[in-house]
């Protein structure tokens, strides 16, 4: 498998598709905003009730979230065609793969990679994964093949991390975000994209993390499972002719 040339950090400039894609993901935004009574069915995107309510792989690390989503697709492709994009997710690595415009507009400089990069396909326990410039948590789950996932501690008022084992901050964010692949049968598999989130129960914190920011949250974790799953299917199919 080859490896693609990443774009430069400082591009500016997008593709034509990817203005529209930037265009589609705003209106599932604006749609997410205008639907906001349907949240809870949102939160489990692509899964029933029975299957997100599993154990999952470092469900222990926020074992009382205030607020999650368990987002899945199933993939026309064996789980070992999956991974290698789960391995390379990242900022500065293979991207989110999701609305690139959108993110880069944030000043996230993520760009997303559509071949597999051979030198990020062994992440190790450790390994930091950048969402932005400034900003990156560390993995701290990570079975080759199968999952990976990060974990981040925060406190809102000095913006900065903490060490939870020396420090308790009255106005904090605990979360945790893993992301995996789990075989249907022998040519079929499903990614799964799972967040949970503790914070202090602050007004503004339950409006913020609780309501006001999954619509945007939402639309880019469905993009990047439609993403995986494209780039998966493909890489399938290629092999298959």
């Amino acid at each position: 498998m080859g490896t693609i040339s990443l774009p430069k950090q400082g591009r500016t400039h997008f593709t034509f598709l990817q203005v529209l894609e930037g265009i589609e993901g705003i209106f599932v935004i604006i749609a997410a905003y205008l639907t906001l009574m349907f949240k809870s069915l949102r939160d489990r995107w692509g899964m029933n009730y029975k299957e997100v309510s599993k154990s999952f792989p470092g469900d222990f690390l926020v074992p009382q979230p205030r607020s999650q989503f368990t987002h899945a697709i199933e993939i026309n492709a064996p789980a070992k065609f999956v991974w290698p994009w789960i391995a390379q997710i990242g900022q500065s690595r293979g991207g989110f793969y999701s609305y690139e415009a959108l993110e880069n507009l944030a000043g996230l400089g993520i760009y997303n990679a559509d071949q597999i990069l051979p030198e990020y396909q062994h992440p190790k326990v450790g390994d930091l994964i950048h969402f932005g410039p400034n900003d990156a948590y560390p993995l701290v789950i990570c079975e080759d093949g199968k999952a990976m996932a990060i974990e981040n501690w925060y406190d809102f008022n000095k913006n900065s991390v903490y060490n939870q084992a020396l420090e308790s901050p009255m106005n904090y964010l605990h979360l945790s975000w893993l992301w995996m692949v789990e075989p249907i049968d022998e040519n079929r598999s499903r990614f799964v994209s799972r967040n949970r989130v503790d914070y202090s129960p602050s007004f503004k914190n339950r409006l913020l993390l609780g309501l006001l920011a999954e619509p945007v949250v939402f639309a880019m974790d469905r993009k990047m499972c439609y993403g995986i799953k494209r780039r998966a299917e493909n890489l399938y199919r290629i092999t298959q002719e």
